[in-house]
């Protein structure tokens, strides 16, 4: 056998971690993310225990979305144009503000309108997060680290994905306020590790209108006929799929298992399943990405379909780490592909749109998820979302360049 022809061995390169701006970047997200997860479980609760039902909890979990539909675009276009540490600082500081102000009702038990305000804020607040953090970690990682430095970077997401449930679930038994507390602590913390982190180079190109930057964003989106089929499908599945599921677990766990316990720790199994699929990841880089992607897509399958079946909690448990290990996989190589495919000065619009399609539809879902199981119960309800995503991802690798998530429909022109 020759060498070409010689198998290649599984290789992960962790040369990335000698780098001291991507090991601040990675805690900080790792830092943020156990806060949102925290502050979800404190504001969850907090309803429930003040007598609320699924339209109440899906109501409340839906200002943080509505407040990045509207700003998500205008986060984008920011994170172009101004230093992106810089936003990361201020934003992070304004996320603390907002958790920590139920704290200081004076005696009583915060409001819905009052955690949905603070909701919002820090979904506001998430609009400008997300597209400068993407672009700073894009500008840190050289070529041949897209991808280990990306599933480095979704490991620490996961790792707070799976500790923020537990943790929140845990000290909510202990007193309703604590939750808001610690995710205070960990979102101020956050703001102060990102001052330590050097602004990678970039270059601002020059400005237009807010507009005409965001309609550049989807110029160059439509351009790219596999991102716009998969920013056109994630708000589908994260409306009738993901957020019914998001807001009837918690009311199953209580109403099937008699605590929040089986809430937490379904959730932290989720996160267990996408860190393995990060591990995964760095090891397996497979030649058709997008195939991959879209069957991984369809395990999130088991998740409906075992909280309306699962024998005992260990198979919802079970199909939970299946299901986080599935849209893991299918996230991870839909970033790195739009760090291999988008130009270096649109990455914040970019992911703005991704995070637009993303949660887009994801406060209507959550709203309406109480409407609907009324109106149709929970076992239809559950049973269309897990239809849907059995069916929609596979049929998406019909598009042009999904395969391999790759392609433009025109030669590359800079804007």
């Amino acid at each position: 056998m020759t060498p070409a022809q010689a198998p290649r061995r599984p290789n992960i390169n962790l040369a990335v971690l000698r780098n001291p701006a991507f090991r601040l970047l990675a805690s900080a997200q790792l830092g943020f993310v156990l806060g949102e997860q925290v502050l979800a479980i404190a504001v969850t609760v907090s309803v429930l225990n003040a007598g609320g039902d699924a339209s109440a909890v899906g109501s409340v979990l839906a200002a943080k979305g509505i407040a990045s539909l509207c700003l998500l675009l205008v986060g984008g276009v920011w994170s172009d144009r101004l230093p992106r540490r810089r936003i990361l600082m201020i934003m992070l500081a304004v996320d603390a503000v907002a958790a920590v102000v139920p704290v200081f009702v004076l005696g009583q038990r915060p409001s819905a309108w009052l955690l949905a305000a603070v909701l919002f804020a820090v979904g506001a607040a998430e609009s400008f997060i997300r597209p400068a953090f993407n672009a700073m970690l894009a500008g840190t990682l050289t070529e041949d680290q897209r991808v280990s430095g990306r599933a480095l970077v979704n490991i620490c997401t996961r790792l707070g994905v799976i500790a923020g449930p537990v943790v929140g679930t845990q000290l909510a038994s202990g007193g309703e306020l604590l939750p808001f507390v610690l995710a205070g602590v960990v979102f101020a913390g956050g703001a102060a590790v990102f001052r330590r982190v050097p602004e990678p180079p970039w270059t601002p190109v020059r400005r237009r209108s807010l507009l005409g930057e965001a309609l550049l964003g989807f110029a160059e989106a439509g351009r790219r006929p596999w991102l716009s089929a998969l920013l056109l499908f994630s708000p589908v599945s994260l409306m009738f799929v993901i957020a019914p599921s998001q807001v009837l677990l918690p009311l199953m766990s209580r109403e099937t298992f008699g605590s929040y316990a089986a809430y937490g720790t379904a959730l932290a199994f989720y996160g267990a399943g996408g860190l393995i699929s990060s591990v995964t990841m760095m090891v397996w880089q497979p030649r058709r990405p997008g195939v991959v992607a879209m069957w991984s897509m369809s395990l999130y399958a088991l998740v409906p379909l075992a909280l309306l079946f699962a024998p005992s909690v260990w198979v919802l448990f079970c199909c939970y780490l299946v299901a986080g290990f599935g849209v893991e996989t299918y996230a991870l190589t839909w970033d790195v592909a739009m760090y291999r495919e988008v130009p270096d000065h649109l990455i914040g619009r970019i992911t703005s749109l991704a995070w637009l399609s993303t949660f887009g539809l994801m406060p209507f879902g959550q709203a309406l998820t109480g409407p609907l199981t009324n109106l149709m119960g929970d076992h239809a309800v559950l049973l269309c979302a897990a239809g849907l995503v059995l069916v929609i991802p596979p049929c998406l690798l019909l598009v042009r360049g999904m395969a391999e998530m790759r392609g433009t429909r025109t030669p590359t022109k800079d804007g």
